[in-house]
């Protein structure tokens, strides 16, 4: 007894291609990123406001990845004025923070043009990180590092 696939076959099939197509497309607008390091410092208390200060380094980024720059452990909340400097050895990138204000506020960042980013951010107990949304130009960026403060808004 043999049994025709064929008519089960060519929906699995076309599926299968579809999801493909999906996955690969939705990689374009996600991104990769290898090699991360990051050191935080924490200062201040309950009355005098946290200021939290993140130095980090990404070895390389490519398509559209998010990169977190202060790791704030849930421990903030109020409006915060973000300082960032991002750096890259090699590459170019567009990058661009999220403002309280539901804005972007970023710009290009190359080897020879690094990006200074002040903004004041709206962050709560449920945040833990401060990211920076980066879109590649070209094929990947490499040795990405970042200096980034956050404050309390006076």
């Amino acid at each position: 007894m043999t049994t025709n696939y064929t008519a089960f076959g060519r929906p699995v099939i076309l599926a299968l291609v579809v999801a493909c197509c999906m996955i690969s497309l939705s990689g374009c607008k996600s991104g990769t990123t290898t090699d991360l390091e990051q050191s935080c410092k924490s200062t201040g208390g309950l009355l005098s406001g946290r200021k939290v200060s993140c130095t980090g380094s990404v070895g390389t980024a490519k398509g559209e990845p998010s990169v977190d720059i202060i790791d704030a452990d849930g421990d903030l909340s109020g409006n915060y004025k973000l300082d960032a400097t991002v750096e890259v050895g090699k590459g170019e990138a567009k990058a661009y923070v999220d403002t309280s204000g539901g804005g972007k506020l970023g710009g290009k960042v190359s080897p020879d043009k690094p990006l200074h980013i002040g903004a004041v951010l709206s962050i709560d107990e449920e945040d833990d990180e401060v990211s920076v949304n980066l879109k590649v130009l070209g094929k990947q960026v490499e040795n990405l590092s970042y200096e980034a403060t956050v404050t309390p808004q006076d």
